[in-house]
């Protein structure tokens, strides 16, 4: 098919993302973030109790590959037994152990992780001595996080037609979705056929049913990870979200047709 001019494509996406009902964040250039704390003057510790000292909230594009460094200066005290953590989403990724047991001494320690494209990481310390019920720490630290974007995505794109024959059903176990899955739930859009995502790939016609196939070939492009899509999974939706918002379904279908007609990757 005749690819659509580049300018007419951009302002069409961008005008159905501005009607769309879901507002999604536009990747930020990743970057450092950085925390720090000071409990120079003393901070109490009891027992098993993480006392936080710092948090970071990251909104990098998931697929990011970022790395966490931890660095922790102990005082002229000393306090044995206060461990530092660091957890990524509720999980440890970082522990230095009993780092206030010499004075004047800087450790660090460092973990890599790919962001979600939604994650928080916390900085705490906790004493862990039995035989006492509480403890003091003097320490100085800072948590930064540093990631680097995924590279751009685009160039290729499998059909309906590929999506929806039974000997490439192993290809969706690499995506969030089944054949059975709900079409309007997966985008948020109530249609005139209440489809599941097998039936609107197989849907015949032009019109909604045309925006339909292309829509679900879509979002099973870009939420494959074999597939280098140009449209992220909340651009997909986004846009035939703004689609169903005015009834004005062919320019939609005709961005979304052209991408997944560049040619599939998979087997």
């Amino acid at each position: 098919m005749r690819r659509p001019p580049r300018m007419s494509r951009l302002v069409t996406l961008c005008a159905a993302l501005m009607l769309s009902t879901v507002l999604f964040a536009v990747p930020a250039l990743a970057g450092t973030t950085s925390v720090s704390w000071d409990f120079s003057t003393g901070q109490t510790l009891q027992l098993d109790v993480p006392v936080e000292a710092g948090t970071i909230v990251l909104g990098e594009p998931a697929g990011s590959e970022c790395t966490a460094d931890v660095e922790v200066r102990n005082g002229t005290s000393t306090h044995p037994n206060n461990n530092l953590i660091v957890d990524l989403n509720g999980g440890t990724i970082i522990t230095l152990d009993d780092f206030e047991s010499v004075p004047n001494t800087t450790l660090v320690g460092s973990a890599a992780f790919v962001s979600t494209g939604s994650d928080e990481l916390v900085a705490s310390i906790v004493f862990t001595n039995p035989a006492r019920d509480s403890s003091k720490t003097s320490s100085e630290g800072t948590l930064t996080v540093t990631c680097e974007p995924p590279p751009p995505g685009g160039g290729e794109g499998c059909t309906p037609g590929y999506w929806k024959q039974e000997h490439h059903f192993d290809s969706w176990e690499l995506t969030p979705y089944e054949t059975g899955d709900s079409f309007d739930a997966a985008f948020g859009v109530t249609s005139t056929y209440d489809w599941t995502m097998l039936e609107a790939l197989d849907a015949n016609g032009g019109g909604e049913n045309a925006l339909a196939r292309h829509a679900a070939a879509a979002l099973l492009n870009a939420s494959h990870p074999d597939v280098s899509y140009e449209y992220s999974t909340a651009e997909i939706i986004a846009l035939v979200q703004g689609a169903y918002a005015t009834g004005e379904y062919e320019a939609a279908k005709d961005l979304l047709e052209y991408q997944n007609e560049l040619g599939c990757a998979l087997n």
